[in-house]
């Protein structure tokens, strides 16, 4: 009973875990989140170099204003799924799970006690962080020729000099 149970919840888990992950590639567009990225972070550098040079406030001012812009417009990409994936969430974790399995169905994981909301979490988690990255490294794969990826965050690939020995 318990195995069938713990095999329940880890399909659950996996479904929601693929919709969620489909549907924030469907409503957030992953090229223009990368390309906002590698603006947050030119504009950031290109404020700390003009920190660095003593600029006047006002061109600082108005550069950290440009900066939050395109982070807001970050965010708010970011964010639009999240009306979608969350009240789903919701509904499978107060509604649906509780019609499947007792308040007292726990699962005995590597000596944790979990109850099964809390394995439920567990495996969304997990399920949905290695969807994620192995996501995040096909976009980086695809993208690569447009941005030059560093090892934390994307940025817009920078001209390249030409060594010349004269």
């Amino acid at each position: 009973m318990i195995l069938q149970a713990s095999v329940l919840i880890v399909l659950i888990g996996v479904a929601y875990a693929l919709f969620s992950v489909f549907i924030q590639r469907r409503l957030s567009n992953v090229d223009k989140m990368y390309e906002l990225r590698a603006r947050m972070n030119a504009k950031t550098k290109e404020l700390m170099a003009m920190a660095k040079a003593n600029a006047p406030r006002e061109q600082m001012s108005a550069h950290q204003q440009e900066l939050t812009k395109v982070s807001m417009e970050s965010m708010k990409n970011q964010m639009k799924p999240m009306i979608v994936i969350l009240p789903v969430l919701v509904a499978i974790e107060y509604v649906v799970l509780p019609g499947i399995f007792s308040a007292s169905t726990s699962f005995n994981i590597f000596g944790f006690v979990l109850s099964y909301q809390t394995f439920f979490i567990v495996v969304i988690i997990a399920v949905g962080l290695s969807i994620s990255l192995s996501m995040s490294m096909y976009d980086r794969k695809r993208l690569r020729h447009k941005y030059n990826f560093g090892l934390m965050q994307p940025s817009l690939k920078e001209p390249q000099e030409e060594n010349q020995i004269v």
